[in-house]
């Protein structure tokens, strides 16, 4: 388990220093306004693809190993074709897309279905070697793509468009999810049909509070996004957006111990066994999150406004204002992966409603006051009602995680152990690279 642990860790490493190569490219050539408008596209996908899971999904990774995998890529297929299509028709009358990319966003979400489906099937099998492969594949071949017809506009002195962007991120994802067809077309044999509709019913209760808890979980995150955009603009947001990038970077080490957490649980469910697996994660993520936050604290505002420009010198005091959030959140990932492992989604549905709770009603009463003054002052209040939201809902998971699993305060102490553990992680990523060497 650790090695999976490390190298989905410093896959999404490597990945994460590529996806930031390509936002200090976005900033410098789109500016503080195009960054704006390329996290609207990306947030409308996100959105799209929490819609086309309430049938697939993480619900996908935990009924794998259970049940007919035929019968679930059908089904998961069906309800991405139905569900992206109604999903852009409605985020389209509600002008919550930039309309101009409206086509787009509709290729890019059928493209985008047919690969996450196929990768939480390698998920759910616990290929986390294949998974990452082709995870990492997507973000070079965005990198690359995107470089590479930016150093052509350039030589055909073409000024860039964001449409070059969104044409690169289509590409960086037609590529790996045609390869991963093969991938299924190995692994997964056609079989009959009898008791679909059973499966169907199960795969929509599992995903229904799944898909509860991410929406809710991503309307936390990015209902900032939509207010800042409407009661300050669209360059404010592109500011917003960098700070939550940058800060959002402590994610990488949770996600990648969740990604192994989760499918481990979901295979081995011995309450003992996955109590002192996600105690002893939990610290471990802890640790680093505090120490990672500190580091990015530390920053100057110079060295942010070198790196990605001008515009964006204001983008440190929102970073520090998410910070805090970045660390509840993080210790609340591994919360919530145990419960999703053993399918008590409507736990982290509750946590997530709790959560948006305190972004909508926070955010519709003070981000519109603050902006009505100083734009800044308006995205650090923005900012601080991320934290105060991802700390509400860190209490709940607590509160339930005590409940069901009978833990005692003192277990959450970080002991000799934890750093033992801490230690062997480290020193066995060390000698898997002398091995790899040799």
């Amino acid at each position: 388990m650790l090695d999976k642990i490390l190298n989905t860790f410093f896959t999404r490493v490597f990945a994460m220093l590529l996806m930031f190569v390509v936002v200090i490219i976005n900033t410098n050539t789109f500016g503080a306004e195009g960054t704006g408008t390329i996290a609207l596209v990306i947030l409308g996908l996100t959105l799209l693809q929490v819609f086309s899971n309430f049938v697939g999904g993480s619900a996908l990774v935990y009924l794998t190993p259970q049940k007919n995998n035929f019968q679930l890529l059908i089904l998961s297929y069906s309800w991405a074709v139905i569900s992206n299509i109604v999903g852009l028709v409605a985020l389209f009358l509600l002008h919550l897309i930039p309309q101009e990319y409206t086509f787009h966003l509709l290729i890019l979400t059928f493209i985008y279905s047919v690969y996450y489906i196929h990768v939480s099937v390698m998920q759910g099998k616990e290929d986390i070697r294949i998974f990452n492969i082709y995870q990492l594949s997507q973000v070079i071949l965005l990198a690359l793509t995107l470089i590479g017809s930016i150093l052509i506009c350039k030589a055909r002195s073409i000024t860039p468009t964001i449409d070059l962007y969104i044409y690169a991120y289509i590409f960086s994802y037609l590529v790996p999810t045609v390869a991963s067809c093969f991938y299924i077309a190995k692994r997964i044999r056609k079989s009959n049909y009898e008791g679909i509709w059973k499966l169907l019913k199960e795969m929509f209760q599992l995903g229904f509070w799944t898909q509860l808890a991410n929406l809710t979980q991503l309307l936390t995150y990015r209902l900032n996004y939509y207010l800042i955009e409407s009661f300050i603009g669209r360059r404010p947001l592109g500011i917003y957006e960098l700070g939550t990038r940058i800060s959002e970077a402590v994610w990488i080490f949770p996600k990648s111990i969740c990604l192994v957490q989760y499918a481990r649980i979901s295979n081995n469910q011995e309450p003992c066994y996955t109590r002192t697996l996600t105690l002893g994660l939990l610290k471990i993520v802890f640790i680093f999150s505090l120490l990672s936050v500190l580091v990015l604290w530390a920053l100057p505002s110079s060295f942010i406004a070198w790196i990605f420009g001008p515009e964006f010198v204001q983008s440190k005091p929102v970073i520090c204002s998410l910070l805090p959030g970045i660390v509840f959140l993080s210790c609340m990932s591994i919360l919530s992966h145990h419960f999703a492992g053993y399918g008590k989604y409507w736990i982290n549905a509750v946590g997530s409603v709790i959560g948006l709770t305190v972004t909508a009603v926070m955010g519709f009463i003070l981000i519109p006051q603050m902006g009505q003054h100083n734009a800044l002052n308006a995205l650090q209040t923005a900012g601080w009602i991320s934290s105060c939201a991802y700390l509400a809902s860190l209490i709940f998971a607590l509160i339930c995680f005590f409940k069901f699993t009978d833990v005692k305060a003192r277990d959450f102490l970080i002991m000799r152990q934890d750093w033992k553990l801490l230690k062997e992680i480290i020193n066995d990523k060390i000698n898997t690279l002398k091995k790899r060497r040799k």
